[in-house]
């Protein structure tokens, strides 16, 4: 059908509005078939004299999250060890537009905190903490998931955090005669 193409994994439609101007517009699916029913039903709206409401996402940043975060995770349970995480982000992302992460961004502020000497587990924490505010942006409307899908290809670091121990002359007696 004309007016329907992909990209990456996505359809797109592309149709007149109202004033004549082109307008593209993602289904957020791969299926053709909602992609086909959603041109149908834009281009009704048309014919009828109503245009669609595209909802246009202002440009937050990332304190902006931290702060509506914060709110949100003071009903959480871990709420107290989860603040210690949002306020290093903060100190480290600040004013920083919240569509302007990438990929790369994330993967240096991993390397950073390593280089800080900080265990591979506290930076999981951090970036498991950075995901989900990420996933709440988009709920929130707060940035495109486009934004959310960049930061999600970052992967966790392989966590080791054992420690070596030894048993005391009287620890192992008492385990040995048990």
């Amino acid at each position: 059908m004309k007016g329907i193409y992909k990209s990456g994994n996505v359809y797109w439609i592309r149709y007149a509005g109202l004033d004549g101007l082109i307008v593209r517009e993602s289904t957020g699916s791969d299926k053709y078939r909602k992609a086909e029913a959603l041109l149908l039903e834009r281009k009704q709206g048309i014919k009828e004299g109503r245009m669609p409401e595209i909802k246009v996402i202002k440009n937050h940043s990332f304190k902006d999250l931290a702060e509506e975060y914060k709110k949100w995770a003071e009903k959480q349970r871990a709420y107290k060890s989860k603040k210690s995480f949002i306020n290093h982000l903060e100190d480290t992302f600040g004013l920083m537009p919240l569509r302007r992460f990438s990929t790369l961004m994330v993967e240096q502020f991993q390397s950073g905190e390593l280089g800080k000497e900080k265990k591979p587990a506290t930076i999981n924490r951090f970036l498991a903490t950075l995901k989900h505010m990420f996933t709440k942006a988009v709920e929130w409307d707060m940035v495109e998931e486009q934004t959310l899908k960049r930061i999600r290809k970052v992967k966790l670091l392989p966590e080791n955090n054992r420690r070596l121990r030894y048993l005391s002359k009287d620890q192992l007696e008492h385990l040995l005669i048990n």
